[in-house]
């Protein structure tokens, strides 16, 4: 007389069965997020340059620093900018603009900004139009604004426009950024030296500029050389900004990232 397995034996037969089948299933979910997270990770650079002069200026040779990088086959040291994908604009306000990358004495690639002559450009102050709750009937509306521009500054016109506005973004560096020490292993303004260290920042404005809460990272001096002709109350200012950014999709929490940023100024007063 064969024994039948009793109701017990059954049961855990198939906890068994579940359990391998739950473990089996908890592998396959986690080796699918981590293989679409690898999948929408994106590490990017953005650069990003703008310049102003409060006044025309003449004869101008600007050598900026740019972003670079020491490589090691070629023993030199090289940037990551590529002249041919940036953009620029108000171009408009130069006469017999060029850019360029070049090699100056040696040091690392420096941005070359040349013009016979720069002109500034300001324009009139639009404030916002109030629209009441509900809307309100075009008729009701006051004047369309219009937008005036001219050469110098005046009650009229008093918001100076940046003049340059070049932008570049690489959407696939090829690595992870390495945003918390990137000396020596990510592309840097150069030649830099470190003034001072910073960490755990309380925010806020901190020897001219801002700090984000929790912030890290170091002041640096990079060289700018200016050549140029203007008056004496003039004001050049030109600003560079570089960012990494690693990107990635994790399912459930969304999108995330860590970034870090470079951002030389310099402001120049008289010819």
């Amino acid at each position: 007389m064969r024994i039948l397995p009793d109701d017990a034996g059954k049961i855990n037969l198939a906890l068994v069965v579940l359990i391998i089948v739950l473990v089996m299933f908890s592998a396959i979910i986690i080796g699918f997020f981590r293989f679409t997270a690898s999948e929408s990770a994106q590490s990017m650079y953005i650069y990003s340059l703008s310049l102003s002069t409060s006044e025309s200026i003449e004869n101008v040779t600007l050598l900026i620093p740019v972003p670079s990088y020491y490589d090691p086959d070629s023993k030199q040291n090289k940037t990551v900018i590529d002249m041919s994908r940036v953009s620029f604009k108000n171009a408009d306000q130069a006469r017999n603009l060029s850019a360029k990358i070049e090699q100056v004495n040696g040091i690392p690639p420096m941005l070359n900004i040349s013009a016979d002559r720069i002109t500034p450009r300001y324009k009139n102050r639009i404030e916002p139009i109030a629209i009441m709750p509900g809307g309100q009937n075009e008729s009701e509306l006051p004047p369309r604004p219009t937008r005036i521009y001219s050469d110098s500054y005046s009650e009229e016109t008093p918001v100076l426009i940046a003049m340059g506005g070049m932008h570049m973004q690489e959407n696939d560096v090829g690595h992870e950024i390495n945003t918390r020490m990137p000396f020596g292993k990510e592309p840097l303004f150069m030649p830099y030296r470190i003034r001072e260290n910073f960490s755990r920042s309380d925010g806020g404005m901190t020897d001219g500029y801002y700090l984000s809460e929790g912030a890290f990272g170091s002041f640096i001096e990079v060289p700018f050389i200016l050549s140029y002709t203007a008056d004496d109350d003039n004001v050049l200012a030109i600003s560079s900004e570089f960012e990494g950014i690693n990107q990635w999709w994790i399912g459930g929490a969304g999108s995330q990232m860590h970034t870090g940023k470079e951002c030389p100024m310099h402001s120049r007063g008289g010819g």
